[in-house]
């Protein structure tokens, strides 16, 4: 992977999702977009008609990053992008793309694509940063199902990172070999070495929702970030006031469990963290029943005892050689509702 072949990547993903997001068109996300993030965002797609007018304003936006900054892992599948978000306010985020090969897959795809006689955009980028040009999506269908009969794996690279920036202060800098390179770390649950490690920083953060930050969470370096889930734990109940309700949350196993990370300079580590948790809103008098709000009826309206509302997201932390791991950002979106 060079630098050239990853703005390519880029430049494909800010046109193909600023398409989708303007009409909420998820087969076409899924074209360049894959995990945690396309699954937040077309849970927005899917809750657009019941969020309020400001939370509808971003899809109509383009997906314009600017400034970018590459940071490509010797050997690795994946690599990271630090960039300025121009809408609708300059913010700083850091950008995951990671590389999927199989011919099943590919050629599930280019059923889809038929069967839904959707255009696919800029066709499917290969590690060679190719495209196969616009208004071709039947035929590259074809050329993929003809690709799994003969046995050839087609590579594309999909957003699995998306987090803007929210704690204070710049990026740490990722370091670099003399070929420019960055170093991936192992940031999966099963990686060694003394605590604290990237997979800790997911139980941590949760622990600000289950106990308000009693035990995994002091784990953490406080900041903006870590305050905002504090003071969500701590205000839990007040919207529900005497209603009769009481709000918990309570981790659970995130769909999605990608991790990534990177050496800093520091010779800390920038590692991205699977989230997720569940919310449940439960009466606490027999004769009561809850009323979904408009985003969780769109997938059950009926008011029942108990809303348990589940949400997935994606933590950005920065753990340093010495002292307590930051949250530099942590991004939920609620994706079901029973």
């Amino acid at each position: 992977m060079t630098v050239a072949q990853a703005r390519r990547i880029l430049d494909r993903y800010e046109k193909i999702a600023t398409r989708a997001d303007r009409t909420r068109d998820a087969a076409l996300l899924a074209e360049v977009a894959a995990g945690n993030v396309l699954e937040r965002q077309t849970a927005g797609y899917r809750q657009y008609n019941a969020l309020p007018q400001h939370e509808r304003a971003p899809f109509a936006r383009p997906t314009d990053y600017r400034s970018p900054a590459f940071h490509i892992p010797s050997g690795a599948p994946w690599f990271l992008v630090t960039a300025t978000r121009a809408a609708p306010a300059p913010q700083p985020t850091v950008l995951v793309f990671a590389r999927e090969s199989g011919a099943e897959d590919e050629a599930r795809a280019g059923r889809e694509t038929r069967a839904g006689g959707k255009r696919t955009g800029e066709g499917v980028e290969t590690a060679e940063g190719k495209g196969t040009g616009e208004g071709e999506a039947r035929a590259e269908g074809r050329r993929r199902t003809n690709g799994a009969r003969e046995g050839r794996t087609v590579t594309r690279w999909r957003l699995r990172v998306a987090l803007p920036l929210q704690a204070a202060g710049p990026l740490p800098r990722i370091a670099t070999t003399r070929s420019r390179l960055a170093t991936e770390v192992d940031a999966t649950a099963g990686s060694g070495g003394p605590r604290p490690r990237p997979y800790d920083v997911q139980r941590a953060y949760e622990d600000l929702w289950q106990t308000g930050g009693t035990d995994e969470a002091r784990l953490l370096a406080p900041n903006a970030v870590t305050k905002e889930a504090r003071s969500t734990y701590r205000h839990r109940d007040d919207e529900l006031g005497a209603e009769g309700a009481r709000r918990y949350f309570v981790p659970v196993s995130p769909r999605h469990r990608d991790s990534y990370a990177l050496r800093t300079a520091d010779g800390g580590v920038l590692a991205v963290v699977p989230l997720a948790h569940e919310q449940w809103l439960r009466v606490t008098r027999p004769d009561y029943q809850i009323t979904p709000s408009d985003e969780e009826a769109v997938y059950d309206p009926a008011p029942r005892s108990t809303v348990i509302s589940t949400f997935h997201g994606q933590a950005l932390a920065h753990l340093p050689r010495q002292g307590r791991p930051t949250v530099l950002s942590a991004k939920y979106a609620l994706v079901d509702s029973r």
